[in-house]
């Protein structure tokens, strides 16, 4: 059974539905059980009742085929009553299958054979080849003719007798065999069906072509025509008939000359793949709208257990050593994450690898002719396009099996292209955000006074004194807990969920230095199934726990030394939220989640657990936060907002502060005799510990920070991390100063860059527009929008920023003050890419709806009139770039479609060839001649969700599916071009801009809400 992995942030407000989720069962498995139970006491007293079938009845499914084709849900039912009406339908089918199969089974073995039947059945087949031998005999043809018709006959008699199903039904439905009956489904009869011969007027008919499957001799049924025709008519059908069957041979010679083109082809890629790198499995992008990944988890793949698959995509890994995967994965058992795990690793360098997605066209790109007569790939072709006679040379790309030509300039030629990975490199500089929405107390102060936190896959230290940041980049997906270890601060644990790496793609644990950023340890590798809930050092820092996020909520105790596990657990039957080692006792520890705290003893590799004792005080739904007072007694904070301090001997509380907080207590953090506590209510509370009475609160500003998720001390200050991913920084009572910002609800997708100043733009579904200050790492300007926010743009001489939203709606907005200048709608369905034309005069807007709109701009901060819509994309428009003129528009949509454009009236080029020569101010569209090669072999359509080039045409950075930012050259028409390869995101990377100047990147991770600045080395 897989038990849902429940986030205390899902539990924030203990609105209404929290009680009736506790009445639900735990997962769809416990339903089938249960139905599975009613299906055993009804097949008990079967015999009690005389069984009723009726005629023609359809033996149903067992219930073991409903068993294994029904999926088992990772969450817990919202209500009752959906609950219960998942279980009535399992319940009925599975009943009636069972019955009705046990049923229709006995009776068929109970009924006696009939002999006089069966004898009955051989008379008439008698009877009717006697008619069809004297039918014959009454033909008077030709010796040639007669021998032609009776070869008819027999064949149609052939065929009748080997296909009884496809025998004329008002012919068959007159003799039916005695054992027939609705058991027929699982007692196969091999006997021929039969018919009675009557010889009547057979009208004349059109006869059927025949049917002919692949390796595989034609079949073909002679209609009744043939039986009855005259001898020269039907030598007449003959000819016609073998005509046809010489056509469809040749047919299918030419389609098993391309099989065999195509096999010959896999096998010399397959080569090329040993030679540089290893196969494994890669995750399937669906081939729906790749926007859907802003609307709910991660892309909803799951990663395929090991061995899974063998033949996929490269995988990536930091720094150009490997590219990404595609394919479809299967489902790794007892596993709920949807990260998939990588294919193959490729040789550093970035070089593109060869593979092939299970059920999918494996990607290609080919020139179709050798340019300058240089064999680019060995299946070259040359094509003639019919220009003068002469043939010329295009680039195909593949995707998913759909051929896009891709045309190069006129005077194009390969002489200075460049085929290797560029020389420059990426760094991050900096690293915008805080995780704070799914995930709490997660903020620790160094003895340096230094910050140390975690954002998408990166471990962060931050100076507040010289504003500057430090990274560890070990990781390759989402880290979900920290650690400090208490007899060594400098070393550090953080757990992290199942990611991309071949090698470390699972979940784990890492242990580091934050000074030399090495790695000491990498812990539970494929033992923890889904995720590391919560890690902690042992007081002596010999030892480390670790909860897995697993159906059993595992503990594990890793020896720090050996990096072996000593003991494991499992944890409880509800969701584990954290652990915790008790002060100075190196073999005890506490865990607490939903409903429960547990008090641990190790003795050797064996652990022993006592549940806590809330005895008179109410049992909490989660007891949401932990910490220790100097004497080592624990503090509880949970759902209701309760505090309660522990006997850690006796398991009993001691004394209660009922209410502390509105709601769940997130974060406890103990200072000599006082507690500061953080909450749902968005306040910082302070505590006395003796009596737990209340001295004063810090209240926030709940829109602008939301509920408070960790509390820490630096030095006098107070450190706080918020809901909305931003941290502040001050003493408490006093302003508190927001030293880190960040998006917070909902996916990051929207972001521009400046067209003259080293800043940019980035709006978010929480209705928040920043505009940054790439140098100080601040906002210049906050500014708030009436609907979630998905893309946004500068206007060419950067006055105005056009904002547009989910909904249809965009705004202009000035982009000092954030004043709305006017405001419009185009299309009922979400905006996914919006841009000025270079002079400013035209503004592009393309919808989910497969329009793209446009509007006039005659005054950029009110006037804007419509002068045409682009209709032609059969999806949604992603990405758009005007012409250096501003009269052609490129566009890409959904189902990987590139076309182009009237920008002064929204009518179609239709010739794709004639815009060759065109030059683009900007190239942000993932699909032509000057991108062709940033697509590796393997990928979908939607793997890359952004790319820009840079303002002097020399690099180019793509932004993809699995948390990497690549860097190429541009531009990049060699279909063996290589790249270098950067992870800092753990989440899709949805938009990657080149910054004024060109010596920075900025790139936007969709679900983790992060934004990492680069700087060009």
């Amino acid at each position: 059974m897989e038990d849902p992995v429940v986030n205390v942030n899902d539990v924030n407000d203990l609105d209404a539905d929290l009680p009736k989720a506790e009445d639900a069962p735990e997962s769809l498995l416990d339903i089938a059980q249960e139905s599975a139970e009613s299906v055993h006491s009804s097949e008990e007293h079967a015999d009690l009742a005389p069984a009723s079938p009726g005629p023609m009845d359809e033996v149903l499914d067992s219930p073991s085929e409903h068993a294994s084709s029904s999926p088992v849900e990772d969450e817990v039912p919202v209500s009752p009553i959906e609950t219960n009406d998942v279980e009535v339908h399992v319940g009925h089918e599975n009943t009636a299958s069972e019955e009705d199969a046990a049923d229709a089974l006995d009776r068929h073995l109970s009924e006696p054979v009939d002999d006089e039947g069966d004898s009955n059945i051989d008379q008439q087949e008698n009877a009717e080849e006697e008619n069809i031998s004297e039918a014959d005999d009454k033909k008077s043809v030709s010796e040639e003719e007669s021998a032609n018709d009776h070869d008819a006959v027999q064949t149609q008699l052939s065929f009748e007798s080997s296909n009884p199903e496809e025998a004329d039904p008002a012919e068959s439905a007159d003799v039916q065999s005695p054992m027939e009956d609705n058991s027929s489904d699982q007692v196969e009869d091999n006997t021929p069906a039969t018919t009675e011969h009557h010889d009547p007027p057979i009208p004349e008919q059109e006869i059927p072509e025949p049917t002919v499957v692949t390796d595989v001799e034609p079949v073909v049924e002679p209609s009744a025509e043939i039986k009855a025709a005259p001898g020269p008519d039907k030598s007449a059908k003959i000819k016609e008939l073998e005509d046809k069957i010489s056509e469809l041979e040749s047919t299918l010679k030419s389609k098993d000359e391309t099989i065999t083109s195509l096999q010959s082809e896999v096998e010399r890629l397959n080569t090329e793949i040993k030679s540089r790198s290893v196969p494994s499995k890669k995750p399937a992008s669906a081939a729906s709208d790749p926007k859907s990944k802003s609307v709910g988890a991660k892309k909803t793949t799951t990663r395929p257990a090991s061995g899974a698959r063998a033949v996929s995509k490269p995988a990536p890994v930091s720094n150009g050593v490997a590219k990404k995967p595609a394919g479809s994965p299967s489902k790794r058992t007892g596993s709920a994450t949807t990260r998939p795990k990588s294919a193959a690793t490729k040789p550093a360098g970035g070089k593109s690898s060869v593979g092939k997605k299970a059920g999918k066209v494996a990607n290609k790109v080919e020139m179709t002719k050798g340019i300058d007569g240089a064999a680019v790939r060995s299946n070259l072709t040359w094509v003639d396009l019919g220009v003068s006679g002469q043939k010329e040379h295009a680039v195909k790309l593949m995707l998913r099996g759909r051929g896009i030509v891709c045309y190069p300039p006129t005077d194009f030629t390969m002489d200075g292209i460049v085929s290797e990975k560029p020389e420059e490199t990426l760094k991050i500089n900096w690293v915008y955000g805080y995780r704070g929405r799914d995930s709490q107390d997660n903020i620790f102060c160094l003895p340096s006074n230094e910050l140390l936190y975690f954002q998408a896959a990166l471990g962060v230290i931050y100076n507040p004194a010289t504003r500057t940041q430090r990274f560890y980049q070990g990781h390759n997906d989402d880290i979900r807990c920290i650690a400090l270890n208490p007899a060594n601060p400098s070393i550090v644990a953080t757990g992290q969920a199942a990611g991309h790496d071949e090698k470390e793609g699972d979940p784990h644990v890492r242990v580091w230095n934050c000074e030399t950023f090495e790695t000491l340890a990498v812990l539970g590798l494929g033992t923890l199934q889904r995720g590391v809930g919560s890690v902690s050092f042992s007081p002596d820092g010999s030892k480390v726990i670790a909860v897995d996020e697993g159906n059993d909520h595992t503990i594990y105790v890793y020896d720090l030394k050996k990096k072996s596990t000593i003991a494991f657990q499992k944890g409880h039957q509800d969701p584990v939220l954290g652990a915790e080692y008790i002060p100075g006792q190196n073999s005890r520890f506490i865990t607490y989640g939903k409903g429960h705290i547990i008090f641990w003893d190790q003795e050797g590799n064996k652990l022993l657990k006592k549940s806590g004792l809330f005895e008179k005080h109410p049992k909490p739904r989660f007891i949401t936060s932990l910490a220790f007072t100097d004497k080592g007694e624990p503090i509880t904070g949970d759902s209701n907002g309760n505090l309660f301090l522990w006997n850690p001997n006796e398991r009993k509380i001691s004394k209660s502060k009922v209410g502390a907080h509105e709601g769940s207590v997130y974060s406890i953090a103990v200072k000599g005799d006082e507690i500061y506590t953080g909450g749902q209510d968005c306040k910082v509370k302070k505590f006395k510990v003796a009596d737990l009475s209340s001295e004063d609160a810090w209240e926030l500003d709940s829109a602008t920070h939301g509920r408070v998720k960790a509390v820490t001390f630096v030095g006098e200050d107070l450190a706080v991390g918020t809901y909305n991913n931003g941290v502040l920084f001050g003493k408490f009572g006093d302003q508190p100063e927001q030293i880190i910002y960040g998006h917070g609800a909902g996916d990051l997708w929207g972001g521009a860059d400046h067209p003259s100043e080293n800043t940019f733009a980035t709006v978010g579904q929480d209705k928040v527009v920043y505009i940054w200050d790439a140098e100080s790492h601040t906002p210049k300007h906050i500014f708030k929008v009436e609907k979630p926010a998905q893309a946004c743009c500068f206007s060419p001489c950067g006055s105005v920023l056009a904002v547009a939203s989910t909904t249809g709606e965009w705004w202009v907005l000035d982009s000092n003050n954030g004043l709305v200048l006017s405001s419009y709608k185009s299309g009922p369905e979400q905006i996914d890419a919006i841009s000025y034309s270079p002079d400013g005069s035209c503004i592009a807007v393309g919808s989910h709806d497969n329009y793209v709109y446009l509007f006039e701009s005659t005054n950029l901060r009110e006037d804007y009139k419509p002068i045409g819509k682009c209709a032609g994309h059969s999806s949604f428009i992603t990405h758009l770039d005007f012409s250096d003129d501003g009269k052609v528009l490129q566009t890409t949509s959904g189902d990987y479609e590139h076309l182009f454009w009237d920008a002064t009236n929204g009518d179609q080029i239709t010739s794709t060839k004639d815009m060759r020569d065109v030059t683009m101010a900007t190239y942000t569209c993932t699909l032509g001649f000057p991108v062709c090669g940033i697509w590796p072999v393997g990928y979908d359509g939607t793997d890359i969700n952004a790319l820009s080039k840079s303002h002097n045409n020399k690099l180019l950075v793509t932004a993809d599916d699995f948390g990497l930012v690549n860097l190429f050259r541009y531009p990049c028409c060699d279909p063996a071009a290589e790249w270098s390869s950067f992870r800092g995101h753990s989440a899709h990377v949805t938009k990657v801009r080149f910054l004024h100047g060109d010596k920075e990147v900025f790139s936007l991770g969709g679900r983790d809400q992060s934004i990492i600045q680069w700087g060009i080395c």
